[in-house]
């Protein structure tokens, strides 16, 4: 029977997942601002239809991301509760709880995204000949450090997204429409809650690449299937070692990609 490793015998009270959700959303609000100076370099039109101040407009990214990740983050920790799905080692933290498994499957978790990371490289070099041509933006390809900034948003934010609210919404749902009433989600609903976080996580690059390319097949695609190979092993990582191993797997493979890759 698998068990979770790093999970501990949940809160008793609804309420005391608070701090966490506080401290995700903060996480999650604070990598916001990073992702903007790399959305600014490949489409510098965004700056003209920003109304305010600059510093007005990243202070309200970061105030209403705040707001929202705040919700999402509650409801995915109060949802995985019962079905194996959880952030143990931020829990731990933040309520100074014992940690029951050694951090050393962080640094597995790194690789395995780094190699994500590579295959994603490798397939979009597969799509490459069959893809409209990309304008070069105005200013080139962006900075080095922006490439980099952006990705503690993929690590941290779209896996409060689609991971900790997404699949754990996936996977409580379809406990409650089932007819199963064992203590432990069955196997194929966690597969689907983790198949059915990833498309959605492709569908939502699709209008970043419709910013690029007309949204032939092929660009469909390219995109969905380039996340789907991502979505895929971060979301087994949050089933089998907790929400912290997908954000490092995520962050990595973003690494790779904005670094080596230098999309």
């Amino acid at each position: 029977m698998r068990t979770h490793s790093l999970a501990f015998e949940p809160f008793p009270h609804a309420l005391q997942h608070g701090r966490l959700s506080l401290f995700w959303a903060l996480a999650g609000a604070l990598a916001i601002p990073g992702v903007l100076p790399y959305a600014f370099a490949l489409h510098p039109s965004l700056l003209a239809r920003i109304p305010v101040p600059l510093p007005v407009f990243f202070a309200l990214q970061l105030i209403q991301g705040f707001v929202l990740l705040l919700l999402l983050s509650w409801i995915g920790l109060r949802l995985g509760q019962g079905n194996g799905l959880d952030s143990p080692l931020a829990r731990a933290f933040v309520y100074r709880a014992p940690i029951a498994a050694p951090l050393r499957t962080l640094a597995a978790a790194c690789i395995a995204g780094g190699v994500t990371g590579l295959a994603i490289m490798v397939l979009d070099r597969v799509f490459e000949p069959f893809m409209p041509p990309a304008p070069l933006p105005a200013h080139g390809y962006p900075e080095l450090w922006k490439r980099l900034l952006a990705s503690f948003y993929g690590g941290i934010t779209e896996e409060l997204l689609c991971r900790l609210f997404l699949m754990s919404l996936l996977v409580w749902l379809l406990r409650k429409l089932s007819a199963r009433k064992e203590a432990t989600p069955a196997g194929w609903m966690i597969r689907t809650g983790i198949v059915g976080a990833a498309v959605v996580f492709g569908l939502g690059h699709l209008p970043a690449a419709a910013g690029v390319w007309p949204l032939s097949f092929v660009v469909v695609a390219r995109t969905m299937l380039l996340n789907v190979l991502g979505g895929i092993p971060f979301g087994f990582l949050y089933w089998r070692r907790g929400l912290e191993h997908a954000m490092a797997a995520h962050f990595c493979a973003d690494l790779v990609l904005h670094g080596i890759g230098g999309s």
